[in-house]
């Protein structure tokens, strides 16, 4: 990919502060699957997990909804590559 190519992405304060937010979340998610699954409480991390990847699979939608591109290979989630 060349850099002309290359386009800004603007986001608005308000969009960057709740992707933001979102990143924070799941990083404290993680922390608490770590202490679940140590706990052996494996229903609960396996909750916490799944939080953390509705967050996540979120996050990216809104990355490419202001036009961010999606990796090369990906495949929507239920379809063969």
């Amino acid at each position: 990919m060349s850099e002309q190519n290359e386009q800004p992405i603007t986001f608005s304060i308000e969009q960057a502060t709740a992707m933001a937010e979102t990143c924070l979340r799941m990083n404290h998610l993680n922390t608490l699957v770590q202490r679940e699954i140590a706990a052996g409480n494996l229903e609960r991390a396996s909750d916490l997990s799944e939080r953390a990847r509705v967050r996540a699979w979120n996050l990216f939608n809104e990355l490419v909804r202001c036009g961010a591109r999606k990796p090369e290979g990906y495949c929507e989630p239920g379809t063969v590559p």
